[in-house]
């Protein structure tokens, strides 16, 4: 008992560093000088944070990647003094942990060779292609909001400047994220991957 309540502490701490972490690289995101003049132009460097746990395995999963996203989005909010933006996270955080999870789910499993099982579950050359499909469902749903709030269509003239920024900016948090992955020291990653 006290060893399951000893991972469920570690799993919240570790949970609660992640929000931190993710929240901390998007509110500095905001504070950037843009990359592009467009409002709405970013590269999305919380989603590393994201995409992190939902392939790093083990304990980590949907729920997890779910309550990360939320909070980050309120938690970068409550730093950037911005709640317009907790509107727009919120709405762009559940449509692309929808759709990272479902496409997540169509790419092909490491298999067990030889009778050694892979290190990780799911192959991670696909992440990039994981976080593209999360820039453009985040997108979807900034998109979606803007025409609630501003109760017209003429938003959506901004779309494809929004959808090419969002395949590139998907693209490289993928790309970090595999990086990541593959580069951190396997005992960190057990560590993580086994907490909860």
């Amino acid at each position: 008992m006290s060893d399951e309540r000893g991972l469920a502490t570690r799993k919240l701490a570790l949970t609660a560093l992640f929000i931190c972490f993710a929240a901390s690289l998007s509110a500095l995101e905001t504070m950037l000088p843009p990359i592009c003049p467009i409002a709405g132009v970013r590269v999305g460097l919380g989603n590393v944070v994201t995409l992190f746990i939902l392939y790093i395995g083990g304990r980590w999963g949907g729920r997890e990647v779910l309550t990360v996203s939320i909070l980050r989005c309120f938690t970068a909010a409550l730093i950037t003094g911005s709640l317009m933006n907790a509107a727009y996270g919120l709405m762009g955080g559940l449509f692309a942990c929808g759709a990272m999870l479902a496409v997540r789910r169509i790419f092909p499993k490491n298999k067990e060779e030889n009778g050694i099982t892979p290190r990780f579950l799911f192959d991670l050359s696909y992440i990039p292609f994981t976080g593209i499909a999360g820039a453009i469902a985040h997108i979807i749903g900034q998109l979606l909001t803007a025409v609630i709030f501003y109760g017209t269509l003429s938003v959506l003239a901004y779309t494809p400047i929004l959808m090419a920024s969002a395949v590139i900016g998907g693209a490289f948090t993928g790309a970090c994220t595999m990086l990541l992955l593959k580069k951190l020291p396997r005992k960190w990653v057990d560590f993580v991957r086994n907490c909860g």
